[in-house]
């Protein structure tokens, strides 16, 4: 992916593919790798664009969105002890 390419906001009225570009349906698709390449590659760039390029901006909201959606969602849950499961039966015998 280039950052000419990137710099190009799609026209949805030219093809289906621009549609669903423009309106960042197609985020949800990328892989784990095209999602943080597009968002790192896009970061700096939102310093060097004027104001009316807001599509890049939403673009870039809507990547950090989806790449913390997969990035929590993916953490581990805490592993039980042994104490803590026998504290855990201990508490339910005593009752």
């Amino acid at each position: 992916m280039t950052t000419r390419r990137l710099l190009n906001i799609p026209n949805p009225m030219l093809s289906f593919q621009q549609y669903v570009q423009y309106y960042h349906m197609d985020i949800p698709d990328l892989s784990d790798d095209e999602l943080q390449t597009e968002l790192w590659s896009l970061r700096p760039l939102l310093y060097l664009l004027p104001p009316e390029k807001r599509w890049i901006r939403d673009r870039v909201k809507e990547l950090a969105k989806e790449y913390g959606r997969r990035h929590y969602a993916q953490k581990p849950q805490p592993i039980k002890t042994a104490v803590e499961s026998q504290n855990k039966i201990l508490r339910k015998v005593d009752l």
